[in-house]
Order: structure tokens, then C-alpha cells, then sequence
């Protein structure tokens, strides 16, 4: 995720939970950012980035932020789209290579791939899926923030998976079983999760859904991403030559300068689509939220309250 930093005045979330509504606004005094986020795996597309991406775009769009999505094209969606409250999203022609990546992402997956049993679910399918089981183990070698083990954990399945990226910070320890990546380690997860079932000391799968459900709500992740942001936006920008001297000084005499090199090259390519394609002929994400946007204007909540109350009255 980037972002470029902007001047203004955000909007906080009501203290609803999971649905974002037009109507949710509520002012908060917090500066505003632009936000690009890019992934390979966006709408139509189903899983647990698409949704991440998705749902913490809405959120942050609530709170005042202006946020595009960059992704590539699906079939014949291609160009540029508009989703709820003005989220724009990007769908470049990049050629796919397996599995809805393309040459970069796959590059930096191939040593994950692995056997797919089920194949791509249907996200109203998931549920249905997991609670077949009582174990959900994750083998994952990378992650962020794992939305698969929230998604079983709420179902009341006892996750076992590796120790890796985020994945220790997500669920607490009586939810979940924490392995080394190697073969040897999980399958001694495995064996004490099955040792706990037939014991019976784990808690039933509804005790565990009412616990994990007050864990996570996406505006709550939106606050969190937005003091990121403000943490990042009052960092100083180096200019090219200190960030050049900081890559040689603290990447190695060999390796600093492979990526000093590497940066002197992105930077040169970055400046020619700029002199290629400028600023002024790029068009410009609407603003959704705030006094003036658009989706404000579009969809003002007391107009909305004021015909949902008719509507109650006639019925």
C-alpha cells in the first residue's frame, strides 16, 4: 500500500460493526492521506485479500481518505471503475500468469505453490466448508495477517499453523497452536490439537465464535492503517542523495550498491513516464466522503433517515 499525504479534516466511524453504510459518517479531526493500494487479487476475484482490501478501502474512504485500487484486468474488466463511495479501481492489461498473478507476484510465489484440494471457494461457500472440520491447520511460509485462521476460528475450528509473518499477533494463544515451518513441528501441532478434541477441554465452536467476533471489525483495522499513515506522514522525506547513502551505509559495500543502482534506475524510469504521461493529463479520483463529495451529495443521510422514517410511518 502507498499513500501521498494530504491537508484536511477526515471522518470517523460510527460504532457499528462490520456493515459500512453512506450514513455512518461522523466527523473526526485527523489528516487526510491518498492512498493507492495495489494487489494482484481484487474483485471479481473471492477471497481473503479481495475482501481485506475491499472492506479497509471502504472504511478508510469513511474516514476522509481518498483511496484507488491498482490491480489487473479480469476477462473484459479492464480500464476504470467505480465501486461504493467512489473507490476507484484501476484494472491495467497485465498479462496472467497462473493463477490470477502475474510474472511479478508469481516470481515471489513460487516456492508456495502447492496442491489446491477444494480449488477457489465462493465466499458464501467458506462457512459451509469449515465447519465440516474441527482442525484447520495453515502451512503458510509468508504472511501478513492471515484471514483464513480468523474465518476458521470463528467457524469454532481449532487452528494449528506455523509461526510466521503477523499470524502470532492475530489470535490468542488458547485459540490457536503455533508451529515452526517444518514438517516435524507441525505434525506435533497436529497431534496436540487432536489430543485436546478427544480430550474434550476445548471450548465448544460457539463460545469460540462469540470470542473471536469482538476481535476484529474493519473500522478498527481502518483506525489502526490510519496511524500508520499519520506516523509514516510526519516522517522527513530524504532526498535522493541521503537515500542513496543510507542504502551503501546499511545494505553491505556490495549489496548497498546493487540496490543504490537498482533505486538510481526505478527513479530515472519513474521520471520518464512522468515527462511521457504528466500530471495533467492523468485524471483524478473523485472525493467520496467530506461536505463535498460526491457520494455525500449523492446520497445525503438525513434525506436517506427521512425516508426510511416515511416508510415506517406508512407501514
Amino acid at each position: 500500500m502507498a499513500y501521498r499525504g494530504g491537508g484536511g479534516h477526515g471522518h470517523g466511524p460510527s460504532a457499528a460493526l462490520y456493515p459500512v453504510t453512506p450514513g455512518s459518517l461522523c466527523p473526526c479531526r485527523t489528516p487526510t492521506h491518498n492512498i493507492c493500494m495495489v494487489s494482484d487479487f481484487f474483485y471479481p476475484n473471492m477471497g481473503g485479500v479481495e475482501s481485506h482490501i475491499y472492506q479497509l478501502s471502504q472504511c478508510l474512504i469513511e474516514r476522509g481518505h481518498k483511496v484507488i485500487i491498482v490491480t489487473h484486468a479480469y476477462g473484459n474488466r479492464k480500464g476504470i471503475r467505480y465501486l461504493t463511495k467512489g473507490l476507484k479501481v484501476y484494472y491495467l492489461p497485465l498479462k496472467v500468469m497462473y493463477n490470477q498473478s502475474t510474472a511479478t507476484t508469481l516470481f515471489h510465489s513460487l516456492p508456495l505453490l502447492r496442491v489446491r484440494l477444494l480449488g477457489a471457494l465462493e465466499h458464501k461457500d467458506v462457512r459451509n466448508v469449515l465447519v465440516q472440520g474441527h482442525i484447520f491447520l495453515n502451512t503458510s511460509l509468508t504472511e501478513a495477517f492471515c484471514m483464513a485462521i480468523v474465518e476458521a476460528a470463528s467457524c469454532g475450528l481449532q487452528v494449528v499453523s506455523t509461526r510466521v509473518g503477523g499470524i502470532p499477533e492475530v489470535l490468542p494463544e488458547n485459540l490457536i497452536i503455533l508451529c515452526e515451518p517444518s514438517v516435524k513441528s507441525l505434525c506435533e501441532g497436529l497431534e496436540k490439537a487432536i489430543s485436546q478434541l478427544k480430550s474434550g477441554v476445548l471450548p465448544d465452536p460457539e463460545k469460540i465464535h462469540n470470542i473471536v467476533k469482538t476481535f476484529y471489525t474493519w473500522r478498527n483495522v481502518a483506525e489502526r492503517t490510519e496511524k500508520v499513515y499519520n506516523r509514516v506522514a510526519g516522517e522527513t522525506v530524504l532526498p535522493m542523495d541521503k537515500r542513496l547513502d543510507r542504502l551503501m551505509s546499511r545494505c553491505g559495500p556490495v549489496t548497498g550498491c546493487i540496490f543504490a543502482l537498482l533505486a538510481v534506475f526505478n527513479f530515472l524510469f519513474l521520471a520518464f513516464l512522468r515527462w511521457m504521461t504528466p500530471d495533467s493529463l492523468i485524471d483524478v479520483a473523485i472525493d467520496a466522503t467530506g461536505p463535498k463529495g460526491a457520494w455525500t451529495k449523492q446520497y445525503p443521510y438525513s434525506r436517506k433517515r427521512g425516508r426510511n422514517n416515511e416508510m415506517s410511518k406508512t407501514r
